[in-house]
């Protein structure tokens, strides 16, 4: 079982009633009728089945042997009401699960999600590794601008801790909300982007197993030299180079 800090999570979207439901080669869709959801369903099918095989490929994993649920709400208060949720999206670890808010104006779909979920064989590292993978399998920020974009004026504008403080779980939860999203996000992804690249996806795949989210910061700075024969300092230190 993974541990995931959810305590507003609740399960009254189980028993509503109005869901109906669309399965595919790899997921399950339930949407309203009538719904934003239902109306782009065949375009919400086409691009869930191609992030999969993009993040399976890419990472090189195997089919977990199950289907993600995807549940898609029609607007925020709702998916408020029947999760607890206020957010945009949230992959539910152990139940292999997907909440969205899906309308004409918020379709965040993609990659991001389902790479929490399709790499759980690799275990679960901490904050600035797993949204650091799962906003590199996107490879742009939410809004569609490349995530070095945003992280050139980040360091340009004096936004960001040093990566060395991200080092544990805490670090990353307390990272700033304001800006967050497009920066923040941008930065690990591109951070992520960066080791796989230039290292190679087998030595970041042995950091994400060995990190971990019980860890001090100093156990996964360790971890992290070990890895990649550097300290966290001087591999930021070579990513800011290339920027």
């Amino acid at each position: 079982m993974f541990n995931q800090n959810l305590p507003t999570y609740i399960h009254t979207f189980e028993t509503d009633p109005r869901w109906k439901t669309f399965q595919s080669e790899h997921y399950i869709f339930h949407y309203f009728a009538e719904s934003e959801a239902e109306k782009d369903l065949g375009h919400i099918v086409k691009t869930q089945e191609s992030a999969y095989q993009k993040i399976t490929t890419t990472l090189k994993l195997d089919n977990p042997g199950k289907l993600i649920e995807y549940y898609l709400y029609p607007d925020k208060e709702t998916m408020t009401i029947l999760t607890g949720f206020d957010w945009y999206a949230q992959a539910i670890l152990n139940e292999f699960r997907v909440h969205m808010i899906y309308t004409e104006k918020d379709k965040p779909l993609g990659e991001h999600e389902d790479t929490h979920l399709l790499s759980l064989p690799w275990g679960l590292s901490f904050g600035l590794f797993n949204e650091g993978l799962a906003e590199s399998m996107v490879g742009h920020a939410w809004d569609g601008t490349p995530h070095l974009t945003y992280v050139k004026e980040g360091y340009a504008k004096g936004m960001y801790l040093a990566l060395s403080e991200l080092m544990d779980h805490q670090g990353w939860l307390n990272s700033p909300e304001d800006g967050r999203v497009m920066y923040w996000y941008s930065l690990v992804g591109a951070f992520a982007t960066f080791l796989i690249q230039q290292f190679g996806i087998e030595r970041f795949e042995k950091l994400y197993r060995n990190t971990s989210r019980e860890n001090t910061k100093e156990q996964n700075s360790g971890i992290f030299e070990s890895v990649y024969g550097q300290t966290i300092i001087e591999a930021e230190r070579g990513f800011k180079e290339t920027l």
